[in-house]
């Protein structure tokens, strides 16, 4: 079916088609709207028209942990956050580190999912950090990157020998950088976890495995994405290595624009994450890296779990918090703080996360795109509570908040999808 799509504000930074005010739909891509002669036509009330978001690190759940979250209920929950593309982690259970895995995961997907699923893949057999992966026939069955998780290489050279098997394959490798001696803690080393009592985890333990995963970055020249970059000095380090030529590229999570380390005072086990909450200096240094773009791009990590996950003693609890339900709300609450403006947030969830996964078609509204995109109402309201709630994962901080901003629809592929 042809739409046209009138009275909106088209917000697609570098698009031709940034700031116009109409666009068409027809067979499942973008065309000018002058060259539709029988066309459904919506009146978009004034609204803006974004991209649809690409989420470049989501945690479906899928295969082996469906308690936690499935591929139906967690992309269900992305559109309503205005999210249309989800890039999967390959760390489910058992993860996916076989053609026949990421198989799976695109025929459920296709099967039950409501948003674009593409899929990752284990650097190493069964992420054991060991031996590695069939990463030529991962590739070949549909996984847009290769990854090792929050698993660690057994040794720098078997992590040497995996980024040089990715590079001579030209295949796109995702590291979390860590440093197995200061791995551990459930918050940052700092006055407030201190003073809480709690384990603690040293900046160092990011910033001493980044220093090594980008030496050897270096060393093979292989195509790098860092995800989840947490520290002032780890900002610093990146942009060095940029000025230096390498080509990498890296990514923050939402959770660390919002929060700080403040944000565990409480105890509350929603902010007990994988990567713990740094000082508020390190969270202003994350958001100046987006607006110079020594940071790429903005992620979720979304991570549901079931409401028992939580139901512990704070570092006793599992690490992670549900946010993709809000993405597109918490992105306007950054630029209506001040902060980060809502095309630079935009820019780094929508192209620059389709050129990473080479995909770039994806991710700017143009003529002759696949036609995904998020209508989007700047002056309403989205209310969070568990009654609503779409995600499997109960463990969310956005529960009792009214965000600004309201999904009113969107297009993905060119099929509608109402709110």
């Amino acid at each position: 079916m042809s739409v046209i799509i009138r009275n909106v504000q088209i917000i697609s930074p570098g698009s031709p088609l940034h700031g116009a005010t109409e666009i068409g739909i027809d067979q499942a891509v973008f065309v000018d709207p002058n060259t539709l002669s029988d066309a459904t036509e919506i009146n978009g009330e004034a609204a803006w028209l974004v991209p649809g978001l690409i989420d470049f690190r989501v945690n479906l759940r899928e295969p082996g942990l469906e308690h936690k979250g499935t591929i139906a209920s967690e992309t269900r929950a992305a559109v309503a956050g205005g999210v249309t593309s989800v890039v999967a982690t390959p760390t489910t259970d058992p993860v996916v580190d076989s053609p026949a895995d990421v198989r799976l995961v695109l025929e459920r997907a296709n099967a039950s999912g409501h948003c674009r699923v593409l899929p990752t893949a284990m650097l190493t057999q069964g992420g054991g950090g060991t031996h590695l992966s069939e990463m030529a026939a991962l590739v070949d069955a549909g996984c847009v990157a290769l990854a090792q998780g929050n698993r660690p290489f057994t040794s720098r050279k078997i992590e040497f020998n995996a980024l040089k098997y990715a590079q001579s394959l030209g295949i796109r490798v995702i590291l979390d950088s860590e440093s197995r001696d200061f791995a551990g803690g459930c918050a940052h080393a700092g006055q407030i976890g201190t003073g809480l009592g709690l384990s603690l985890n040293s900046p160092l333990s990011e910033t001493l495995g980044l220093g090594a995963d980008l030496d050897l970055v270096e060393a093979t020249g292989v195509s790098a994405h860092f995800s989840r970059i947490t520290t002032k000095t780890s900002v610093d380090r990146i942009r060095e290595a940029k000025a230096k030529g390498l080509q990498i590229t890296c990514d923050v999570t939402l959770g660390h624009l919002l929060y700080s380390e403040q944000a565990i005072v409480n105890l509350d086990p929603n902010f007990h994450l994988e990567r713990p909450l740094r000082t508020e200096d390190d969270r202003l240094a994350l958001i100046a890296g987006v607006v110079d773009g020594t940071i790429d791009l903005i992620v979720s990590d979304h991570s549901p779990h079931e409401t028992g996950a939580k139901l512990a003693p704070f570092p006793e609890t599992e690490k992670g918090m549900s946010l993709i339900e809000g993405v597109i709300q918490l992105l306007l609450k950054l630029d209506q703080s001040g902060e980060l403006s809502f095309e630079q947030s935009l820019l780094a969830m929508t192209s620059k996360a389709a050129q990473v996964i080479n995909q770039r078609e994806l991710g700017s509204v143009q003529y002759g795109n696949p036609a995904d995109c998020v209508l989007f109402d700047p002056n309403g309201s989205t209310t969070y509570d568990q009654d609503h709630w779409l995600s499997a994962g109960t463990n969310s901080p956005l529960f009792g908040q009214t965000l600004p901003g309201r999904v009113m629809g969107s297009w993905i592929n060119g099929l509608h999808i109402a709110p």
